[in-house]
């Protein structure tokens, strides 16, 4: 079994929790992740010194400038800003980087699968032909009914799930990630976690 730290399991319990509340209500509330970001940099500081706040804060921050970036208020409600930011400020800023990257990939997966579940199935076809014609001068506009396809694609997406899901494998697969990425090292001391 692996050797999780006590920030990294705070991060796993609080991640759960958010992704159950945002599944029934479709929140994340500031009970759970204003506390979760105290607790974070309380815990790295108390555990692993001035290295450990220094690595919250910057994962803390960081988290705020990944997800504020790309102007949340007409993609996600602030509860999940709020509960990536408290990740960060539990697993400092590499794990921060590595939840990202699994959080946006499973994002765009769930988003591609309600695309793709929107197109009618009679024009299958001509959504493909219009996919792989694109650049080629071929305009099948037309022919291609965008009305359900349009609908899906504002349609609210409950990020908690997907936060927890990038949380748990940006923990669990950290070094194996950074491997694969083609990065040969992992940086070693207790305040990298």
């Amino acid at each position: 079994m692996c050797n999780l730290t006590p920030p990294e399991i705070t991060a796993l319990v609080a991640t759960a929790i958010g992704a159950a509340t945002d599944l029934k209500t479709l929140k994340i509330p500031n009970w759970l992740t204003f506390p979760t970001m105290a607790i974070g940099v309380a815990l790295n500081s108390y555990l692993y010194g001035l290295a450990g706040a220094i690595n919250s804060g910057l994962g803390l921050g960081l988290a705020a400038l990944l997800m504020m970036f790309p102007n949340p208020g007409k993609r996600m409600h602030f509860g999940d800003v709020k509960m990536m930011i408290a990740v960060g400020a539990l697993v400092g800023w590499l794990k921060l980087l590595l939840v990202f990257f699994y959080f946006s990939l499973f994002y765009g997966l769930v988003a591609l699968v309600i695309m793709v579940r929107a197109i009618p199935r009679d024009q299958y076809k001509a959504f493909w032909l219009a996919f792989t014609s694109m650049g080629a001068g071929v305009d099948l506009s037309a022919t291609v009914d965008m009305t359900d396809v349009k609908a899906a694609g504002k349609r609210k997406i409950p990020l908690g799930p997907l936060i927890c899901v990038g949380t748990i494998l940006g923990i669990l697969l950290a070094k194996e990630t950074m491997h694969f990425m083609g990065f040969a090292w992992y940086p070693p001391g207790s305040h990298w976690h």
